[in-house]
């Protein structure tokens, strides 16, 4: 997965400027319902993000809120954040999503604007990442000791089967040492099969659960 496989353009991105005035920002964010928004410069490079909630931060730290109201600029009210390259990885977007309301996205030189990740896109990414919309069958596996070959025993777990293997995902269970490993299949009859050829390869079924799309 790439950024540019979920990016939307600057094209179809409302920004602000910090010349902006700020009955001009609160304007354009309920025009468009948005809660921020990214701030750009004349010259299309990426300056940070504004929105309702840094302006009011900003405006009671200040206590000029009848001047900064009417005068005050965008200039004053936004904050700065690293924005990601179009060459960054996709995972790289999920520390900033945790955090901000978007990820912004630049040139490889680091500073034009290419336009935003949406959080509801990184919920899609992952989403498809897991099979989460996908019928089949979830197996949560359990590895002691994260060895190698490993993912080639799950695979002859389940070929046997003629089974479809929608995901496989490994995560740190909180030991160094220790795996969990979830792995989605398409729909099967087999299921007791595989969890025994699971077993058998040093597997420990933490739990199985057949899912139904989801509408």
């Amino acid at each position: 997965m790439f950024i540019q496989n979920c990016l939307t353009p600057k094209e179809e991105i409302v920004t602000v400027t910090p010349q902006t005035p700020i009955p001009d920002l609160f304007r354009t964010l309920e025009q468009h319902g948005l809660e921020s928004i990214p701030v750009i410069d004349d010259k299309g490079l990426f300056l940070g993000i504004t929105g309702y909630g840094h302006v009011m931060k900003t405006l009671a730290e200040s206590g000029e809120w009848d001047r900064s109201l009417r005068e005050g600029t965008v200039a004053d009210h936004f904050y700065v954040i690293d924005p990601l390259s179009i060459n960054n990885d996709f995972e790289e977007t999920l520390p900033i999503m945790v955090r901000y309301p978007f990820v912004p996205v630049v040139d490889e030189d680091g500073f034009t604007f290419l336009g935003i990740v949406k959080i509801s896109d990184i919920e899609a990414a992952l989403a498809s990442t897991y099979g989460y919309e996908l019928p089949g069958v979830r197996f949560l596996l359990a590895l002691v000791l994260d060895a190698p070959h490993e993912l080639e025993h799950i695979l002859e777990s389940v070929k046997p089967y003629d089974v479809n293997i929608i995901s496989v995902v490994t995560f740190d269970a909180g030991d160094a040492a220790a795996r969990r490993i979830l792995l989605k299949t398409g729909p099967t009859e087999h299921v007791e099969e595989i969890c025994k050829n699971l077993e058998e390869r040093g597997f420990r079924i933490m739990s199985v659960k057949v899912t139904e799309p989801v509408s």
